[in-house]
């Protein structure tokens, strides 16, 4: 139906205009000044709609060459840290285990370690969610108590993530620190300031189950 009334205005500017051209073209074989208006008006749409077709056919081809080429894509990476008046020994033994995620995030109720396949994947961490999501993330690279290195699995996202958690001796106890690296496609703009703010209350939170279990074992 669309492109019925689109050729039945197209006709009719064109009868129109050739409509013109004869009446102008008469006007001036009667010595009529107005038939150059007229051819003037004719030749003038004719260049307008040349000139828009030209632009139209342009930009259709520019939005072509866009939507065809590869998307490119830029690194952001936003680093955080914290420091813990504990051994390193008891800041890993907290965040290694993915059974720790029942006491770090909010949510979960069940996590299971999945071992690494030769000539497969590493170590698989799942997450079972109580709103019925899935997560799970892979072990990539790990240096006991120092470093490891993470991605996630599922969901599988737009954008490719890889999480490195350094972990070192600080005067006062241990430093940790987790820096991401965000694969973004341009033009997105990454939210940096949001991801920091979610490991500084990460950070509380082991902080304060550290001091929890410190507790417990002076008492015991």
């Amino acid at each position: 139906m669309k492109n019925t009334v689109l050729t039945y205005f197209v006709l009719m500017a064109l009868v129109g205009m050739v409509t013109l051209s004869v009446l102008g073209a008469s006007m001036v074989q009667k010595n009529d000044g107005r038939g150059l208006v007229v051819l003037a008006l004719v030749v003038g749409g004719l260049l307008l709609t040349f000139i828009y077709g030209l632009t139209a056919d342009r930009r259709g081809r520019a939005q072509r060459a866009s939507a065809s080429r590869p998307p490119r894509y830029k690194t952001v990476t936003v680093s955080s840290s914290a420091e813990f008046p504990h051994p390193p020994s008891a800041v890993w033994a907290l965040i290694r285990p993915a059974e720790s995620a029942l006491s770090l995030t909010d949510g979960v109720y069940h996590a299971v370690s999945v071992p690494p396949l030769p000539d497969g994947p590493g170590e698989l961490q799942c997450f079972f969610h109580r709103n019925g999501d899935i997560g799970a993330i892979e072990v990539v690279q790990e240096i006991p108590e120092q470093l490891a290195v993470t991605r996630p699995v599922l969901p599988a996202g737009d954008v490719q993530t890889q999480t490195t958690y350094r972990l070192e001796i600080a005067p006062r106890g241990a430093k940790l620190t987790v820096e991401s690296e965000f694969e973004v496609p341009e033009p997105a703009v990454m939210n940096e300031d949001m991801c920091r703010l979610y490991w500084d209350k990460h950070f509380g939170e082991i902080r304060v189950l550290l001091d929890r279990q410190a507790v417990i074992e002076r008492g015991l």
